[in-house]
């Protein structure tokens, strides 16, 4: 997954359960990853990434916390 053009891309994935999910800052700038409760990945940097492994099923909505605007949601099986 791709952090670019402060968006998320693509905004929506489907996973199954202790599937990773990795997303990478292509932005010049910082971006977050979060999900209330559930994974925050703090300040990722410029050409970084984070990693979220998920547990358990459900749908977990996210945003960065600096840039509230954007949006996704990691679907787990």
């Amino acid at each position: 997954m791709n952090i670019d053009g402060t968006q998320y891309a693509p905004a929506d994935v489907a996973v199954v359960r202790g599937q990773p999910v990795k997303w990478i800052n292509r932005d010049p700038f910082p971006h977050t990853v979060t999900a209330a409760g559930v994974f925050d990945s703090g300040n990722i940097p410029a050409g970084a990434a984070f990693t979220f492994t998920p547990r358990v099923a459900g749908t977990f909505e996210y945003i960065c916390t600096l840039h509230p605007n954007m949006r996704g949601r990691v679907v787990v099986r």
